[in-house]
């Protein structure tokens, strides 16, 4: 049976996404929602498709040309931390990333790939947002289960996934 998701229900969980990064311009959330219908049309999660969205999400940010819609080609901080390497990205961590998001059997553990996109951080900027799309796409396409919102005034249960 295909789980009906509802505007409303995408709407709350673009804002409340985009919330946790401090974003909350109605451009954002227009780009948001156009780069969701995107994502959500797919069938099957390919670097193609990560980089697209994450194209059409950043759209109007205040990002390079070269920034918007293509990894990221610099070293990063996450969490006070310097982020994996950048030469890791694409030929390693993001194939394996797409490899256990698409695996037939068992579904995948859409939680430790969440946080395991997180840890990539393959983006200079959108890492967050587009992380929790992708994260929704697998809940929803790969293992039924429903959209998970996660509101901006919980965010520390939500960093608490990544200690």
């Amino acid at each position: 049976m295909k789980k009906i998701l509802t505007a409303q229900q995408r709407d709350e969980f673009l804002k409340e996404s985009n919330a946790i990064e401090g974003v909350y311009d109605v451009a954002s959330f227009e780009q948001a929602k156009r780069a969701w219908e995107y994502l959500i049309k797919q069938d099957i999660l390919t670097i193609g498709v990560i980089l697209k969205t994450h194209k059409i999400l950043m759209l109007n940010q205040n990002l390079l040309p070269n920034e918007k819609g293509y990894f990221r080609t610099v070293p990063v901080w996450v969490a006070g931390r310097s982020g994996i390497d950048y030469r890791m990205i694409e030929p390693t961590l993001l194939m394996q990333f797409v490899f256990e998001t698409m695996r037939a059997y068992p579904a995948p553990d859409w939680k430790a790939l969440h946080i395991k996109y997180e840890q990539i951080h393959p983006f200079v900027d959108g890492n967050g947002r587009t992380g929790r799309m992708f994260m929704n796409w697998t809940r929803i396409k790969r293992c039924g289960l429903p959209l998970l919102i996660i509101k901006a005034n919980e965010r520390q249960k939500y960093y608490e996934w990544f200690k």
